[in-house]
């Protein structure tokens, strides 16, 4: 553990989301799904999508575009089909119930589609598709976000930085799991560079002025007060390649595009609207435009266990294989996966994810760090 980490209890961090979500006004079911979910990404290591994300629920709640009492609902579906609008309630139980029903329809369609609409950010994708995988399906899913990037060439942020998850049912070696982003950074990434006095991991900072690239983030961020990881910048954000360019518009055409609720990124609001919603000088929009969850049970189409076979034989295949000096061959996803075996009941957070979110989120419901842990210990008794 570095000074940028601490260690925590993954129970009390459950226990602590949840308090937050009852007191916010949500109901147990959606205390539970935000909990579960940001409990998963630090599991997984992804501890830019852990604690810190909340900080982006509490964002929506203070825009009003966030409804915690509100439940989705699937307001027209098919067979293999469903959509279901959020009612301007959290990706984390629009997703949930969109993954229940895409995997409930794909056990006799083979593969079905959820669309989801009017709801705010998800977090993580990893623990939705894990839902499918536990069920020995395949799962991808993913949402648009506000513009965080720009086109590839240009200089204005018009592009998500969308997280994307897609796993693949195995045997007893870790899943095909590719769990990222179609993006090189976030606003996360800017705050952990600034708080911690460090570059950024490339040059994709584009100078609105100059249109040069750098890795130093202090000149364009826009801290969000009494937030550690939600801030807003003030320069595009570079796309690297071409490929991951077109991963992220095939991605806008999934989640927005080609989804009848869906609002594409280039109508959601940015950070500068944000900011100004919350001086009363503007509106917004939500903070998520559309998602989708694509579900497909290769158990309709032959045995599984041929599938899982596969699956182990590609998989062990490429993790023997001959290795360059001094590397390793690594298996996406192979590390959640041995995480998720192992069931530690430890895991990191970043620090400044953990302070504003006892102190300035929890805080404002009357609750703390110290009252929290307390009752946490006498359920234990």
């Amino acid at each position: 553990m570095s000074d940028e980490t601490r260690t925590e209890s993954l129970a009390f961090l459950k226990y602590a989301l949840e308090r937050v979500v009852l007191a916010a006004g949500g109901s147990a079911d959606h205390a539970r799904y935000i909990a579960d979910a940001i409990s998963f990404a630090h599991i997984q290591g992804k501890l830019n999508q852990g604690l810190g994300v909340y900080e982006v629920i509490d964002l929506a709640l203070k825009l009003g575009v966030l409804d915690m009492s509100a439940t989705p609902e699937v307001i027209n579906e098919g067979p293999a089909w469903a959509v279901v609008d959020g009612h301007g309630s959290s990706g984390y139980y629009a997703l949930n119930v969109m993954a229940d029903i895409a995997i409930a329809k794909a056990r006799t369609s083979g593969i079905a589609i959820a669309y989801g609409g009017n709801h705010n950010d998800a977090g993580s994708f990893a623990s939705y598709v894990y839902k499918a995988y536990e069920q020995d399906m395949m799962a991808m899913a993913s949402n648009n976000t506000p513009p965080l990037a720009a086109p590839f060439g240009g200089m204005e942020n018009y592009l998500s930085c969308p997280p994307f998850d897609a796993i693949v049912p195995s045997g007893s070696e870790p899943p095909i799991w590719a769990s990222l982003k179609f993006a090189e950074f976030y606003d996360a990434d800017i705050s952990e560079a600034v708080l911690h006095n460090k570059p950024m991991n490339g040059k994709w900072l584009i100078d609105p002025e100059s249109g040069e690239l750098s890795d130093n983030a202090e000149p364009y961020a826009l801290p969000f007060e009494g937030y550690g990881r939600v801030w807003g910048y003030s320069c595009g954000g570079q796309i690297e390649t071409p490929r991951t360019y077109a991963l992220n518009l095939w991605n806008e055409g999934m989640t927005a595009i080609a989804n009848p609720i869906g609002i594409p990124v280039n109508q959601i609001s940015d950070t500068d609207e944000f900011l100004a919603a919350l001086d009363g000088k503007a509106e917004a929009t939500t903070t998520v435009g559309g998602s989708y969850y694509l579900c497909i049970n290769p158990g309709v189409f032959g045995p599984i266990d041929a599938v899982k076979a596969k699956s182990d034989d590609f998989v062990s295949t490429l993790r023997q294989s001959k290795t360059r000096p001094g590397h390793r061959i690594r298996i996406p996803g192979e590390t959640a996966y041995n995480n998720l075996a192992e069931n530690n009941q430890t895991i990191e957070v970043l620090t400044n994810h953990w302070q504003p979110f006892f102190e300035n989120i929890a805080g404002q419901y009357g609750l703390s760090e110290a009252s929290i842990s307390s009752d946490f210990e006498a359920l234990a008794q």
